[in-house]
């Protein structure tokens, strides 16, 4: 298959339906819901046409082409980060402690992020729709009282979206009273069998996380990097590539969207540059979904008589209101040895959800075997974001992690995995919410790598809370041993939200319920910049769940 089969010859002598910017969970799942009611979608993305030749009419897909060449990871060029479906340039931002700059783990791509991720697919639970209330003392947060639609109202956008990412695992004992159909997840590992009978016996309630995988033969679950296996069930196999040969849909891969062209209440127009000319691609809808870092910035320099400070801005709040999640990687050992040979990415439990009036949030498996080299690559990532972490490993200069043939790298990754004996360990992760602030907020600056740069302040609050649910882990999990890998500020930049957030109120968002730009007829943004709050799970289920239920607002408005 190759992208130029579903390029139209001139997209700009075509008025389309909807033109969907962004092939990521948000974009690719509503323009394909709207391609399969009928609507005609043209799909832009900024980076290469990544999936293969279909394997079957189900829309799943065998790695070919460029996912085939499999080139090196290390080589950090543009051209070798676009093949491997990685952004392709390092961000720049701030944060109260550090000016930063490193390659945010986002993806670049048909499919975008979810190119990367470890495909862990969770419902918010119905008190994520309040949250106000769980943040009662945290008087500085802009937090609402409430999203501006509930978890009922989403429910069964929940349900679909399970169904159509082929979601597999097993009810959580503290669960939401789901009515999910979860398809059934192969056997544990021993290893991890062992946890989840560990766990029950310390009274926790742990489960089979929420997964998009098929679990083909031979899958180590590519938790931070592509598929080459047609398991990982991305956004681009199981929503673009379906919308592109099932329902007529168009892309423009390798296209750079400009500057959003438009009136004072309507969308005129998309100017981007494809192919080397710049051209004006005219739709009826508009879908923004370039993701919460680019989609804020796309806003802002959409500049006009009419919109001054920016598209959809007359709130000053595109790019403000920036969220991550905080997380820790940490390395927990079995109390016997055993192995760990089989699925990765497995087990789950939200006992520290809500914990002792706290919201915490959620822990479950990374998704990877610990190795040498895993070890290697963490610390190398750790310490391009966090320098001063190498610091307090050892007295010398913070820059030798660059080299993932450091003796030095090599040697601190041998210890933890031979002498501390933890190459029976699994690797699980923390996902602990994240607050709004005003001043947290991305900048559109034609100076940075990518035309933006955030600014960002990792409260006291918020480190409190991941202190917190460390100690609180610890003493759960006792007589495990385990080990945190992460840095004090243990921000997780993969899980950006927030910078265009839908509420009822226009002077305090940016979107309508519809997720609509308040004062534009025609213009919608499906990314995760929509999020109010960011939840204490993972967002890709909700960012899907929510598209469809945001196509459904447009199919009716097309009438």
């Amino acid at each position: 298959m190759t992208a130029n089969r579903y390029a139209p010859e001139r997209p700009d002598e075509i008025e389309w339906d909807v033109v969907v910017v962004g092939t990521g969970m948000g974009g690719a799942t509503a323009g394909y819901e709207l391609a399969r009611l009928g609507r005609r979608v043209l799909f832009i993305e900024k980076g290469l046409f990544l999936q293969g030749q279909s394997a079957s009419a189900g829309g799943r897909h065998q790695s070919e082409g460029r996912l085939a060449a499999n080139p090196d990871p290390t080589d950090e060029s543009p051209e070798t980060r676009l093949k491997l479906g990685r952004w392709p340039l390092r961000i720049q931002g701030r944060t109260n402690f550090r000016e930063m700059e490193f390659f945010g783990p986002r993806g670049c791509g048909t499919g975008g992020t979810t190119l990367l991720y470890a495909a862990a697919l969770e419902r918010f639970f119905p008190a994520d729709f309040q949250p106000r209330a769980n943040f009662p003392d945290a008087v500085d947060s802009t937090l609402p009282e409430r999203w501006p639609i509930s978890y009922d109202d989403l429910r069964p956008f929940y349900e679909r979206a399970e169904v159509l990412f082929r979601v597999k695992g097993t009810p959580d004992p503290l669960g939401r009273n789901e009515q999910s159909r979860l398809r059934t997840p192969p056997p544990l590992s021993p290893r991890d069998q062992h946890f989840l009978d560990s766990f029950g016996r310390l009274g926790l309630h742990p489960y089979r996380v929420h997964v998009g995988y098929e679990f083909v033969d031979g899958c180590t679950g590519c938790p931070a990097g592509l598929c080459f296996r047609g398991c990982k069930n991305d956004a681009g196999s199981i929503c673009l590539v379906p919308a592109l040969e099932k329902h007529g849909a168009g892309l423009l891969p390798e296209c750079e969207v400009l500057k959003i062209e438009a009136g004072g209440s309507d969308v005129k127009g998309i100017q981007c540059r494809w192919k080397g000319q710049t051209i004006s691609i005219k739709a009826k809808i508009v879908v923004l979904a370039a993701g919460a870092y680019m989609t804020p910035v796309l806003l802002l320099n959409s500049k006009s008589k009419a919109w001054p400070e920016g598209l959809a801005n007359r709130s000053g709040l595109v790019g403000r209101n920036l969220m991550f999640h905080a997380g820790d990687f940490i390395a927990l050992k079995p109390l016997k040895p055993v192995s760990g040979v089989g699925p990765q990415k497995t087990l789950a439990i939200n006992d520290f959800y809500h914990s002792e009036g706290q919201k915490l949030g959620t822990f479950q498996t990374l998704g990877a075997a610990i190795s040498v080299g895993q070890i290697m690559q963490y610390m190398r990532d750790v310490a391009e974001r966090d320098p001063e972490w190498w610091k307090k490993l050892a007295s010398i200069r913070p820059y030798w992690w660059r080299k993932l043939s450091s003796p030095a790298v090599r040697l601190v990754a041998l210890f933890m995995y031979y002498v501390l004996n933890f190459r029976n360990a699994a690797v699980w992760t923390n996902i602990i919410e994240d607050l709004p602030y005003f001043d947290n907020r991305i900048i559109a600056d034609p100076q940075a790598n990518n035309g933006m740069r955030f600014e960002y302040r990792y409260s006291e609050e918020l480190k409190n809370r991941v202190l917190l649910f460390r100690k609180r882990l610890a003493k759960a999990l006792s007589p495990h041993k385990m080990i945190i890998l992460s840095s004090d500020y243990s921000i997780n930049y993969a899980h950006v939200c927030g910078t265009c957030r839908f509420g009822d109120d226009p002077q305090t968002s940016v979107l309508d319920r519809n997720n609509r730009a308040h004062d534009l007829s025609n213009l919608y943004v499906v990314d995760a910049s929509f999020f109010p709050s960011s939840g204490g799970t993972n967002p890709s289920l909700t960012i899907a769940a929510n598209a469809l239920r945001v196509a459904g607002s447009i199919h009716q408005q097309l009438g």
